[in-house]
C-alpha cells in the first residue's frame, strides 16, 4: 500500500465545503421547486451542482480514505476501514428510507474495496475509472436502466427486494457504485500528490478546464447531429441520449464531472493560501464535518417537503421516451411499470 506524502491541506476541506453547498443548492430545487431553471445564470450554477457536487464529493472521499489507510500498516488498514466501511453502509441503509439518493451505500462498498484498490499503481487506477466509465453505457445495452423507475411519480420500484437493493445499489439507482466508484478511485490517486506543490494546482485547472470544455463541446455536436438525422426527437429526449446531465451516469457526464472537480481543487488549492484565516476557518470547520452536514441537508430537505425529488430526473424521462420508441416497433414500451 503505497503511502502519500503526509500532508492536511486546509483546501481538501474547502472544497468539501464547497461540495456540500453545491449538493444542497441541487437536492434543494428538486425538492422543494416546481420546476428548474435550464438558462441564464440559475442555470449555468445548477448544472454545476446537479451531480457534479456530489463527483467532488465522493472524490474527496476517496482522498480522506486513502489519507486514513495511510496511517496504518495493511492489517490495520484493511480493519478499520471495514469498520467504518459497515457503518457508512448502515448509515445508507437508513437514510435510503427517505432519501432515494442516498450515496452513503456507496461509500460503504468503496471502503471495502480501498485495500485492493491502493495496491494497483496510479495508472492501473486511473484505467479501471475508464473502464468503469465505458462499462456503464454497454451494461445499458443488455440491462433497461429503466426497469425499476415508476416514471409517472420517478419511484424506484422493489427497492427493497433482494434483486432491486442490489441493482439500486450497483447500477441502475441515483449514485450507483458503477460508475460512480470512479470518483473515488480518482480521489485515492490526488491524496499520493503533495499538495504543495504548485505545479498540481496549475495542471488540475488546465485539465479541469479541458475536460469540461471537451464534455459540453462533444454534447453540443452529438446535439446537433441528431437534430439532423432524427428531427423527430425533441430536446428533452437528446438531452438524456446525449447530453451531461448526471441521470444517467454517461461518459459525458462523466468527463464533465471529473473536469468541474478538478476545476473546484485547483482552484482551492491556488486560493486558499492567500485568504485570511476569517474566511478560510468556517469553510474548513463546515468540510471536516462533511458528513454531519450531509444528513443534516437530507433530513432538514425532507422535514420540508415529503415530494421525492422530479425535475432533476429529466434524463431518466428522456432516455425511456427513447427506449419506449426504440422498443415500439417490437412490442416493447416502458418497462418502467415493471
Amino acid at each position: 500500500m503505497t503511502a502519500p506524502v503526509p500532508y492536511r491541506d486546509d483546501a481538501i476541506d474547502v472544497a468539501r465545503a464547497v461540495a456540500i453547498l453545491g449538493m444542497f443548492v441541487i437536492h434543494a430545487v428538486l425538492v422543494l421547486g416546481t420546476s428548474v431553471p435550464t438558462r441564464g445564470l440559475a442555470g449555468f450554477v445548477l448544472w454545476c451542482c446537479d451531480g457534479r457536487a456530489a463527483a467532488t464529493f465522493v472524490t474527496l472521499a476517496g482522498f480522506g480514505v486513502t489519507r486514513l489507510a495511510s496511517r496504518y500498516d495493511e492489517v490495520g488498514a484493511t480493519r478499520t476501514l471495514r469498520r467504518r466501511a459497515l457503518v457508512l453502509w448502515t448509515m445508507g441503509v437508513l437514510n435510503l428510507v427517505v432519501w432515494p439518493g442516498d450515496i452513503l451505500r456507496v461509500y460503504g462498498v468503496a471502503l471495502l474495496l480501498t485495500p485492493l484498490i491502493l495496491r494497483l499503481r496510479v495508472r492501473t487506477r486511473l484505467a479501471v475509472s475508464v473502464a468503469l466509465a465505458a462499462v456503464f453505457p454497454l451494461l445499458m445495452l443488455v440491462l433497461d436502466w429503466t426497469t425499476h423507475w415508476q416514471l409517472d411519480t420517478l419511484t424506484y420500484v422493489g427497492v427493497w427486494t433482494p434483486a432491486g437493493f442490489v441493482r439500486n445499489l450497483l447500477y441502475d439507482g441515483f449514485r450507483p457504485v458503477v460508475p460512480w466508484l470512479a470518483f473515488f478511485i480518482m480521489g485515492t490517486v490526488l491524496a499520493e500528490q503533495d499538495l504543495r506543490d504548485e505545479r498540481l494546482w496549475r495542471r488540475l485547472l488546465v485539465w479541469g478546464a479541458v475536460a469540461t470544455l471537451t464534455a459540453v463541446l462533444i454534447s453540443a455536436a452529438l446535439d446537433r447531429w441528431l437534430m439532423a438525422v432524427a428531427p423527430a426527437l425533441d430536446a428533452l429526449t437528446r438531452e438524456g441520449l446525449v447530453g451531461t446531465t448526471s441521470l444517467p451516469p454517461l461518459p459525458l457526464f462523466l468527463l464533465s464531472a471529473a473536469g468541474t472537480t478538478s476545476l473546484v481543487l485547483g482552484i482551492v488549492l491556488a486560493l486558499v493560501p492567500r485568504l485570511t484565516r476569517r474566511v478560510v476557518d468556517p469553510l474548513v470547520a463546515t468540510g471536516r464535518r462533511a458528513l454531519t452536514w450531509y444528513l443534516l441537508h437530507v433530513l432538514a430537505l425532507m422535514s420540508l417537503s415529503r415530494r421525492r425529488p422530479r425535475s432533476g430526473l429529466a434524463s431518466c424521462c428522456s432516455w425511456s421516451r427513447w427506449r419506449g420508441r426504440s422498443g415500439a416497433g417490437n412490442g416493447r414500451g416502458r418497462s418502467s411499470d415493471s
